[in-house]
């Protein structure tokens, strides 16, 4: 069955969730053989292993999980999200969700590959993997002589890289914070005083729903040692510094194919659906809790402002 690379953002979603598991009959995928992404006669999506392959249509797209790591996140996920004040109004007032391209963050490892200290050897082993491929390309007449094997392997290995520096320039992320409560670190980092600020709560199943049916991809990050290992090829933009694990980040990507992105992209977001708590920053005066609710008010968003934990007093 040949692939029509058609994905709708209802399919994106099994196929992010799904990973190992046939989710017609629930069989667990074995590794090593691919599942299938796609829709039934009817139009509905599926993603299936070779178990339930005959109830798909139409094939988007084999998917070979096994390359990838798990980046699933239950749909009941509290997540969280903390703003300056002037990016909360904007939030409000545009109604929408703010991704920023790769390049344009902060962190210098955005969608990096790892260290360059360890570039050695990843420039080996995927230059031994190109000149495997290229000595057993099917229907070779002739064997190459080696050195073209090595010229071939190198410029794809040119081409690989320039490819991943390519990404941070079509890769746009929405970054949020999983944790069943807040944390005092994330407040300092970006509503440090006396910057007020808020922290708004969602659901992991609630963020999706608010963007509809914008084609993204939601993540847990996976935090990696570069002094020792690599980010994976797949998942280079759900990949961080193991020193930032603090932040349990979750993350949505959009990925935009244009020749000119432009720095950020603005998703349309239902804001009724979207947040299920808004709470001003601890450092803030007290009267800020007060604006932060006339706030909501003014731009119809009913939403719970609710009184920051860390202000709990303790007793001895």
């Amino acid at each position: 069955m040949k692939s029509t690379g058609r994905f709708t953002s209802e399919l994106l979603r099994l196929r992010n969730q799904s990973y190992d598991t046939c989710r017609k009959c629930g069989a667990t995928l074995p590794k090593g053989v691919a599942a299938y992404a796609g829709y039934s006669s009817e139009g509905s999506p599926l993603y299936v292993g070779e178990c339930c392959l005959a109830s798909v249509s139409e094939l988007a797209s084999h998917v070979y999980w096994w390359w990838e790591s798990d980046k699933r996140v239950d749909p009941n996920t509290v997540l969280w999200r903390y703003v300056d004040f002037a990016k909360f109004v904007s939030l409000l007032e545009e109604r929408s969700l703010h991704f920023a391209r790769a390049d344009q963050l902060e962190d210098p490892f955005e969608a990096a590959s790892g260290s360059v200290d360890n570039r050695s050897r990843w420039d080996a082993h995927y230059l031994e993997f190109f000149r495997n491929a290229i000595r057993t390309v099917p229907g070779r007449q002739e064997p190459a002589s080696e050195e073209d094997v090595e010229k071939e392997a190198q410029r794809l290995l040119r081409e690989f890289s320039e490819g991943a520096e390519l990404d941070r320039k079509r890769l746009f992320v929405s970054c949020w914070h999983a944790n069943a409560g807040e944390s005092e670190a994330l407040w300092r980092l970006y509503c440090s005083p006396p910057s007020p600020g808020v922290a708004i709560q969602t659901r992991a199943d609630y963020l999706l729903d608010a963007i509809g049916d914008a084609p993204i991809e939601l993540g847990k990050v996976l935090y990696v040692d570069f002094r020792t290992g690599f980010a994976g090829v797949h998942e280079r933009i759900f990949t961080k510094r193991k020193s930032l694990n603090h932040e349990a980040e979750v993350r949505l990507v959009l990925r935009k194919w244009t020749k000119d992105p432009g720095l950020g992209v603005s998703v349309p977001a239902d804001l009724g659906r979207l947040i299920t708590a808004v709470v001003p920053s601890p450092f803030a005066p007290t009267w800020f809790g007060s604006l932060v609710e006339k706030t909501l008010s003014r731009y119809n968003v009913n939403a719970n402002v609710r009184r920051s934990e860390l202000l709990a007093e303790p007793f001895f």
